[in-house]
């Protein structure tokens, strides 16, 4: 592989020049430029990023930690990280705990899960990373950071206990809100909702935002329309025939799994929904799409969760003005499909 003297040499130009064009620098005119862009990549020139690491003190590479890579959020989350690194001139490293497919839904062991994340940190830090970006699986408080290093964290999907460590997470309760005002603004009243978890942060926003929008309906909240599962499609299944045999008209269910089993039961008992029945689900997974009828739904800004914690994060590293501990609580999407014809419409 070329070295930078190797381009000086074939350029007829000093070190310092190729320096200066290599790093975008100014004060070279651009003949120069074009020959010695031309030359690197005629030699096919590759930076010491190490080497610039050393000298600059700062790797312009952030570390990316997921709790688990496979988990429907992460991907779309990082693909955001990713955009943003590039644009910015920044690169990353990515990490994956594995949290899902080291425990599933059971309770993690605090102590261990700290064991895990302490080891990728310092894998992290030992490559020299400016900052690290935490991406939970869901909304929750993750391992206390500040303990673990001082070097600059932000999270993602999660938050911290530390007060000075900022978080990127979106409006679980406004979206609820919303979700179940287009169920009311399509005519339905007897609305019924398959709730996630009990002890899930998820499932005591989004059922807040139920309860909210009711209210703001003029419609008494009724606590034996609420069930409660595990997240699952087969709980959704189950659930929905507990509900259906109250004589609901519509189901909110807090995530498109859990509103794809109420499908799956109707359609297997003669039940039309979007017709004869109202139904939104949560997340906009892929399945929300595909399956007859197309599933309305609640879209999460996935995406932008990932730019703005980059986004957050180099404006850290930058030593530009930012409130630390701050969280950032982004808007989601309802989407409206075919789940969701309307009472009137009966």
């Amino acid at each position: 592989m070329a070295t930078i003297r190797e381009i000086s040499k074939k350029a007829n130009v000093s070190i310092a020049t190729v320096s200066k064009v290599l790093n975008g620098k100014k004060g070279v005119s651009q003949a120069t430029i074009d020959n010695v862009l031309s030359i690197a990549k005629e030699l096919d020139y590759r930076p010491n990023l190490t080497a610039r690491t050393l000298k600059k003190g700062q790797s312009r590479t952030l570390g990316v930690i997921t709790e688990d890579l496979t988990v429907f959020n992460t991907p779309d989350i990082v693909d955001g990280i990713d955009a943003y690194c590039e644009s910015h001139g920044y690169h990353y490293i990515l990490g994956n705990l594995r949290f899902y497919k080291r425990y599933g839904n059971r309770p993690k062991d605090t102590d261990e899960c700290a064991e895990l994340a302490l080891s990728l940190v310092d894998t992290m830090l030992s490559k020299q990373v400016d900052g690290i970006i935490y991406i939970g699986c869901h909304s929750h408080p993750v391992v206390p950071l500040s303990t673990i290093s001082s070097t600059s964290f932000v999270c993602a999907y999660c938050y911290s206990t530390d007060p000075g460590i900022s978080s990127v997470m979106y409006d679980d309760q406004k979206a609820s809100f919303e979700a179940t005002q287009l169920l009311i603004r399509k005519g339905y009243k007897k609305i019924g909702v398959i709730a996630g978890e009990p002890d899930s942060m998820h499932t005591a926003n989004r059922l807040l935002g139920y309860q909210e929008a009711l209210f703001t309906g003029n419609i008494p909240y009724n606590p034996h329309l609420t069930v409660y599962g595990n997240w699952e499609r087969d709980q959704g299944y189950t659930l929905a025939k507990r509900l259906i045999d109250t004589g609901v008209t519509a189901i909110f269910a807090q995530n498109d799994l859990m509103a794809m089993g109420v499908i799956d039961y109707c359609s297997e008992h003669g039940i039309q929904v979007g017709k004869e029945l109202g139904l939104i689900g949560f997340d906009n997974r892929e399945i929300s799409t595909v399956s007859r009828p197309a599933l309305s739904t609640v879209s999460l800004p996935l995406f932008e969760i990932g730019q703005n914690a980059t986004h957050l994060m180099l404006d850290i590293l930058e030593g530009k003005h930012v409130t630390y501990g701050q969280k950032l609580m982004l808007a989601c999407t309802v989407i409206e499909r075919e789940s969701t014809c309307g009472a009137n419409l009966i």
